[in-house]
C-alpha cells in the first residue's frame, strides 16, 4: 500500500491537530488513507455500501477518539485496528437483516476492477474469479487473508492489529489457505499463466 510509508512526523502532526479539534486534519486524514481503509472495508464485508458506512464511521470514531491515541505505532495501524472492529460491529448488524431482506445481487457487492489496473482481461478475470472465493472464507479467515495479502501486513503486525496471538493469526491463515485452496481444487481452478 503507498501510503503505508508516510512519514511518522506527518502522522504526529495530525494526531496532534485532531486532538485540538482541527477537523481539517481529519479531512487530511480522510484523503491519505480514505481509499486503503474503504478498500480493506469492501474486501471484509463483501458489500460495497456496508463498506462505505462502515468506513466513514470509523474515521468518526478515530476523529472522536484520538485522545487515545498514543503515538505508539503508527496512525494507520491504530485506524486500521478501529476499521476491523467497525467491520465485524457491522458484520453482527447485518447478520439479522439478511433473514428478512432479499439478497443483494452479487454484482453490486464485489468491487470491479478498478482502472488503475493494467492487467490483461483473462488475468482480471481470474483475479476477480479468486476474490470472489475468498469472499466465500468464514470472516475469521477472510479477515487474516484480506490483511495478508491484500493490505501486505505481516502475521505479527495482523496479530498486533487483531489483538491477537501470532501463533492464532498463523493458524487462521493456514485454515483459511487449506479452505481455499479445497475450493480451488473442487472447481479445477487454474490460473491459465500456470501452464
Amino acid at each position: 500500500m503507498a501510503n503505508r510509508g508516510v512519514a511518522r512526523e506527518v502522522e504526529q502532526q495530525l494526531a496532534a491537530r485532531m486532538k485540538q479539534g482541527d477537523q481539517t486534519a481529519l479531512a487530511e486524514l480522510m484523503d491519505l488513507y480514505g481509499t486503503g481503509i474503504y478498500r480493506t472495508a469492501v474486501l471484509l464485508m463483501k458489500d460495497i455500501h456496508l463498506a462505505e458506512d462502515a468506513s466513514q464511521e470509523a474515521f468518526i470514531k478515530a476523529y472522536q477518539r484520538i485522545h487515545q491515541f498514543t503515538g505508539q505505532g503508527s496512525l494507520y495501524g491504530w485506524l486500521l485496528t478501529i476499521t476491523l472492529n467497525q467491520c465485524r460491529t457491522w458484520m453482527r448488524k447485518s447478520a439479522w437483516r439478511r433473514l428478512f431482506y432479499r439478497a443483494v445481487p452479487e454484482e453490486t457487492m464485489i468491487p470491479r476492477p478498478t482502472e488503475v489496473d493494467h492487467q490483461g482481461p483473462e488475468q482480471s478475470f481470474l483475479r476477480q474469479e479468486l476474490l470472489g472465493q475468498v469472499y466465500q472464507l468464514p470472516y475469521k479467515y477472510r479477515e487474516v487473508i484480506i490483511l495478508h495479502y491484500y493490505q501486505d501486513l505481516s502475521v505479527y503486525e495482523i496479530s498486533e492489529y487483531l489483538g491477537e496471538r501470532e501463533g492464532t493469526v498463523k493458524s487462521k491463515l493456514f485454515r483459511g489457505r487449506a479452505l481455499l485452496k479445497n475450493v480451488l481444487e473442487k472447481e479445477e481452478w487454474q490460473d491459465e499463466g500456470s501452464g
